[in-house]
This record gives structure tokens, sequence and C-alpha cells, in this order.
């Protein structure tokens, strides 16, 4: 079942295949990013920082710094969510955080 990526209104916003998928889709399935770090910091497409994933929110924070990206990988090809959103955990520590704006990406 996938695993899905919530904004901070727990909205559902993107997927992971599996909770230690490398990449991350928009809910349309279209690949946006992947995780080239071993965190939970994504960079898209590009390289550039796309979000962090906090528990189950996928959201920028405030106080991201650049990092150098490794090679960009080839891209997964589009894929299909599986299951169903499930309720997304509690979000009480917003003020570190803003959205995404995935919905922008697709």
């Amino acid at each position: 079942m996938s695993v899905y990526l919530f904004d901070m209104g727990g909205e559902p916003i993107a997927f992971r295949r599996t909770w230690t998928d490398p990449h991350v889709f928009d809910l349309h399935g279209h690949w946006i990013g992947w995780f080239p770090w071993d965190d939970h910091d994504a960079v898209d497409r590009e390289g550039s920082y796309l979000g962090t994933v906090v528990d189950d929110r996928f959201v920028l924070r405030n106080d991201w710094y650049a990092r150098q990206c490794p090679d960009i990988p080839a891209d997964p090809g589009s894929t299909t969510p599986t299951g169903r959103p499930m309720t997304p955990h509690a979000f009480p520590n917003c003020f570190a955080y803003q959205d995404l704006g995935v919905r922008l990406l697709t």
C-alpha cells in the first residue's frame, strides 16, 4: 500500500510506494522528486530542495539550507497510488514549517 504524505492541513498531496522508497510522486502518479540523502529531505527532478517529510507531512522547513545534491537518478516512470489515505497524524510543530504547494507542480 502506498504511503501518503499530507500538507499542514491534513490533505493528501503526494505519496511514496513504500516508506523506504527513494522516490516521491504527486497524487496523479507523476515522479516529482527523490530523497538523495540519508534523511527526510527531498529534492525535485532538477536536484533543488522540494520539501521535508515530518511524520506523514510533506512540508517546507523554515530553516532549510542549500545542499549539494548527488547525481539525478533515472526517471522511475509513473505509478498509481494503492490503497487510500489514512487519517494523518497530529502536527503540532506548525511554526517551523510551511506548506509545500505540491498541487502547483502537477
